[in-house]
């Protein structure tokens, strides 16, 4: 009879019940539990187990460079921006609302720690969520534009609910680039939420793209539903030499 029921449960996909249910069993037993105890105790290890592996799932699949939280961000150093304005993001509203965030500053202040610190927290409200360096993205968009696959490309990219993009503005696109980065972001506009970081402000994304027109288009569609951050400040890397500088006596500078 236990091995039918381990069968059962199995073909109905219920792995982890079928593993832990000799263990569940003798749970139930030592305490007492009711048929509905047992049930429930039984499903709730089930429910549990497939979120954990669907979470680990979703994290591989976004590809973090490295896993960054809010919790581990220094606020005290990068003072630009606050807590509160960030923990509000982790509420994953903008992303059910099709809405984008840009941020922008010199490297080191934060921007990238901040951007995937949101994407592990939309993977825990179970979004999909993929992020990309700049680099990476555009690598990907020319090979499959010259295998003649960009559509379907796009159409796999576009599964995702959050899509990040970091470090952009940092190497100038060529023009038939720029044009197919502007097709990601037409297809993304009011379908699906972007997060990019930039070193760039606004008005110099004609120079980076190659092509005023092209930025133009990409910052309409990108800033009609968008917050645009700016995060000034010193770099976060170099904030040890910083203060070791200033503690040096004036004679050794």
């Amino acid at each position: 009879m236990l091995d039918n029921l381990k069968e059962t449960l199995r073909t109905v996909r219920c792995y982890h019940s079928a593993n832990a249910l000799e263990a569940a069993l003798q749970k139930a037993q030592d305490n007492e539990l009711s048929y509905l105890d047992f049930l429930n105790t039984l499903l709730q290890q089930e429910l549990h187990n497939r979120t954990q592996n669907r979470l680990k799932r979703r994290l591989k699949q976004a590809k973090f460079p490295v896993v960054k939280t809010i919790e581990a961000f220094d606020f005290s150093f990068q003072t630009s921006i606050t807590k509160k304005e960030v923990n509000e993001w982790l509420s994953c509203h903008w992303i059910e609302q099709r809405e984008n965030k840009i941020l922008m500053g010199p490297p080191g202040v934060g921007k990238t720690h901040l951007a995937i610190a949101a994407g592990y927290a939309a993977i825990f409200k179970h979004f999909r969520v993929i992020f990309y360096s700049t680099t990476k993205l555009i690598e990907e968009m020319i090979i499959a534009e010259d295998e003649q696959r960009f559509e379907s490309w796009l159409a796999t990219l576009l599964k995702n609910d959050l899509i990040i993009i970091d470090e952009m503005g940092y190497l100038p696109l060529k023009p038939v680039y720029a044009n197919l980065f502007f097709q990601l972001i037409n297809q993304c506009y009011e379908y699906r939420s972007l997060l990019i970081t930039s070193n760039k402000l606004f008005n110099e994304w004609g120079d980076y793209f190659g092509n005023q027109t092209i930025a133009t288009a990409i910052l309409d569609r990108l800033l009609h539903h968008a917050e645009a951050v700016i995060i000034n400040g010193d770099s976060y890397r170099l904030k040890d030499k910083i203060k070791k500088k200033d503690n040096l006596p004036l004679n050794s500078v």
